[in-house]
């Protein structure tokens, strides 16, 4: 038997967040809030990588201040028609 490869973590290059368009990619990144309900502070940069779907990743840096500073770094694929709602590990979402 083959062994399943694990799915990559949701919001990963491999695993990108499903957004609708870039308003559904900023909607995504404005409705996340860090896990201790901070405010995250977060930058665009321009993703090399390739998505799963063959598609062009949108990529941001998020920082969450909290007794220490977390970088976190999301890939989203602004190539869908809805936007997934789930947070990605490290947030809450209010989609």
């Amino acid at each position: 038997a083959v062994a399943e490869q694990p799915e990559p973590e949701f919001g990963s290059a491999g695993n990108p967040v499903k957004t609708q368009g870039k308003e559904g990619t900023r909607e995504y990144i404005d409705n996340l809030d860090c896990e201790n309900g901070a405010i995250p502070e977060y930058k665009h940069v321009s993703a090399s990588e390739d998505g799963p779907y063959g598609n062009k990743l949108d990529k941001y840096i998020m920082r969450c201040e909290s007794d220490s500073v977390k970088i976190f770094t999301i890939y989203l694929d602004p190539n869908h028609t809805e936007t997934d709602t789930r947070p990605v590990k490290g947030f809450i979402s209010w989609l």
